[in-house]
C-alpha cells in the first residue's frame, strides 16, 4: 500500500491509497460509511496483479488523511475524484462503491460520462425513498438511520463518543486478562447480531481488519463520518436518469445492513442497472473469494467491450 496525498483547487488535501500495478486497469473504489483508504487484505492480495488492476482508494472529507469539507454535496466528491484522477494521469477509469461508498460511485459517472467506463455497486445504500430503517435492518443500522433523519445532534454526540474511545484505546497499553475478557465478550455480540456469512468473514483477521480501519475512519474524530451518513441518509440530489455508464450491482440476499429489498427497488431507479443478486450472502460480499473473482471478472469485460 502506497499512503498520498494531493492538494485540491480549494486548498484541500485528499489522501488516498493505491494496491496493484502502478500500470494496470484503474479502478477508484470509494469505501463505505464509515470507512477509509486502509484495506490491508488488498496489501498481499494476489489477485490484483494477476488481473492487472491499480485500485486507488481515497479518503472522504473528514476521514483519514483528507481534510474536511462542511459544506459537501454527494455530488462535490465527483469534483474531488475528477482532480484525483487528473493529478494520477488517468483519463479513463471505473469507478466502484462499497456500502456507503455506492451514491458517490454514481455521483462521479454522472458528472465526468466521458471518463467513467463502468460502476460496481457492491453491497450499495440506497437513497431514503428506498432504505426506510426498517426491521430488515440490523438493530444498529436502524438506529443510526432513524437519528440521522430524525435526531442529527443525537447522532452528532454518538459519534464524537466514538471517536473518543478509539483514541482513549490507542492511548492504553495491551489490555490485561479481564479487559481482554470484556473485550471479546462485546466482539461475540457484535458478531452474533450478524448473519453466518458476515460472521466467518470478520472472525479472526478480518475483525482485526475491520478494526483498524474504523480507527483510521475516526482519526479526526466523529464530524467526518457523521456528516458522511447525514448525506447518504437523506435525499441524495443525483439524477440517475443522467447515467450512461454500465452499472453493475452485486448484493447478498442476506444483508442486514442494506437490505436485499431496498437494493432491488434501487436498482429499478438506475437506467439499465445489471443485478447479481447472492444467495444467503451478507453484506461482507468482497470477503468471499469466489464473489470477488465474479465482481473483477465482470468489471474486466466491460473493460474489454
Amino acid at each position: 500500500m502506497q499512503d498520498n496525498t494531493t492538494t485540491l483547487r480549494d486548498g484541500r488535501k485528499l489522501g488516498f491509497a493505491e494496491y496493484g500495478k502502478a500500470d494496470g486497469i484503474p479502478l477508484l473504489l470509494f469505501h463505505g460509511t464509515p470507512g477509509c483508504r486502509i484495506m490491508k487484505r488488498l496489501e498481499t492480495a494476489p489477485w490484483i496483479n494477476e488481473n492487472g488492476l491499480r485500485i486507488i482508494i481515497p479518503d472522504r472529507p473528514g476521514y483519514g488523511l483528507s481534510d474536511p469539507d462542511r459544506k459537501r454535496t454527494i455530488m462535490d466528491w465527483a469534483t474531488d475524484v475528477e482532480q484525483l484522477a487528473n493529478h494520477l494521469g488517468l483519463a479513463r477509469y471505473h469507478v466502484a462503491g462499497g456500502s456507503g461508498g455506492g451514491p458517490y460511485a454514481l455521483a462521479c459517472a454522472i458528472h465526468s460520462p466521458e471518463r467513467v467506463l463502468s460502476v460496481t455497486l457492491i453491497c450499495s445504500g440506497g437513497p431514503p425513498e428506498v432504505m426506510p430503517p426498517s426491521k430488515e435492518m440490523n438493530r444498529g443500522n436502524r438506529i443510526v438511520f432513524f437519528l440521522a433523519r430524525y435526531a442529527p445532534l443525537v447522532l452528532r454526540g454518538m459519534f464524537a463518543l466514538q471517536a473518543k474511545a478509539m483514541k482513549k484505546r490507542l492511548s492504553q497499553p495491551e489490555p490485561d486478562s479481564r479487559q481482554a475478557r470484556k473485550l471479546a465478550r462485546v466482539k461475540a455480540k457484535q458478531l452474533a447480531g450478524l448473519p453466518e456469512w458476515d460472521r466467518r468473514l470478520l472472525e479472526g483477521q478480518g475483525g482485526e481488519n475491520m478494526r483498524l480501519i474504523l480507527q483510521e475512519a475516526f482519526r479526526q474524530g466523529g464530524d467526518g463520518p457523521y456528516r458522511d451518513l447525514l448525506l447518504v441518509s437523506r435525499p441524495w440530489h443525483l439524477d440517475l436518469g443522467r447515467l450512461t455508464a454500465p452499472v453493475f450491482m452485486w448484493h447478498g440476499t442476506a444483508d442486514t445492513n442494506v437490505p436485499i429489498s431496498t437494493a432491488r427497488e434501487f436498482s429499478k431507479l438506475i437506467p439499465g442497472c445489471e443485478t447479481h443478486f447472492i444467495p444467503d450472502a451478507g453484506h461482507q460480499l468482497l470477503g468471499s473469494a469466489e464473489v470477488r473473482s465474479q465482481i473483477v471478472a465482470r468489471l474486466l469485460a466491460s473493460n474489454a467491450q
